[in-house]
Formats: C-alpha cells, structure tokens, sequence
C-alpha cells in the first residue's frame, strides 16, 4: 500500500468545498492527485478531522492585538525584553491562525501556543514594576516563614537524611 500524498490545509478546505457541491470523489481524487478513497476519508473526517468553528470574523479580537496594545502601552523594554517581546507577537500570530483554522491538529496546539504566550508575557511583566498582588503577597509570607524556620530551626531532616 503506497502513502497518500499530504494535502496543505488550504487544498483541503477547497477539497470539502468541492465534494459539498457535488463533486464526485473520482474527480476530486484526479484533481487533487490522491486516491478516490483517501478523497472519502478526508471528506467524511476520518483523517484530518475538522472542528467546528467558534468565532465570528467580524467581531473577534485577536490575540495578537491584544498582545500588540499590551506591548506597546508604554513599557520600557531592554534588549532580552525585546526578543521575548518579539515572542510573544508570533506566538499570538500562531494562536490567531490556529483560531481561524477549522483542523483539528490546529485546535490541539492551542493549549500549548496559549500556555507558551502567557509564559513569554509573564517573563516580560516581572520585569516591570508592578504593584504586588495576592499571590505575591502569600509567595512573600512563604518565603519569609521557610527563611525563619532555617535560620531557627537549623537543617531540616527528613528520614534520616539532612535536607539542603
């Protein structure tokens, strides 16, 4: 059995666009160079699932603007600062693309994109003064209390074994 040819996402979308007017799935196979049965998974989701998409062109706010308006609103960036910067404004391009893609594949590499932004525009805030918040705060009193407990309590042991 020889491998299918992969298809890019944009061929695919025309793909189901053309069996959704008729198309018949020999002549999508001959257009697209694929066998009429790899054209009847891909039409019918076995492979390459699409999900249905959740967001409205017209109204939605990309995460990149969002980025770009929290980047540019005044902070006071060094060079490292500028390289994460730079980061963060294509990891929201990627996010934003995966947002207007009806694949699956983009679908499950949003969490991942989304978590690497925050981590990117987490870097860049602590690099700012801010002022301190509740989880500060508590990270604060922790610290504190685990340097308290050291300096009277000497080395902590923990079956036998002398903590470091």
């Amino acid at each position: 059995m020889s491998a299918e040819r992969r298809i890019s996402d944009e061929d695919l979308s025309r793909l189901r666009l053309l069996g959704e007017e008729g198309w018949s799935l020999a002549a999508l196979a001959a257009r697209f160079g694929i066998s009429a049965t790899h054209v009847g998974r891909l039409l019918r989701g076995v492979q390459r699932p699409s999900i249905a998409s959740s967001h409205d062109d017209d109204e939605a706010v990309g995460v990149a603007d969002a980025v770009a308006a929290f980047l540019d609103e005044g902070m006071d960036l060094s060079g490292a600062d500028e390289v994460l910067a730079a980061a963060a404004r294509v990891l929201a391009q990627k996010l934003d693309g995966c947002a207007a893609s009806d694949a699956a594949a983009a679908a499950q590499a949003m969490p991942r994109l989304a978590a690497e932004l925050a981590s990117v525009l987490d870097a860049l805030r602590d690099g700012v003064p801010r002022p301190l918040d509740e989880v500060d705060l508590l990270r604060a009193r922790r610290a504190a209390r685990l340097a308290n407990r050291e300096a009277t309590d000497g080395p902590q042991f923990n079956n036998g074994n002398k903590r470091e």
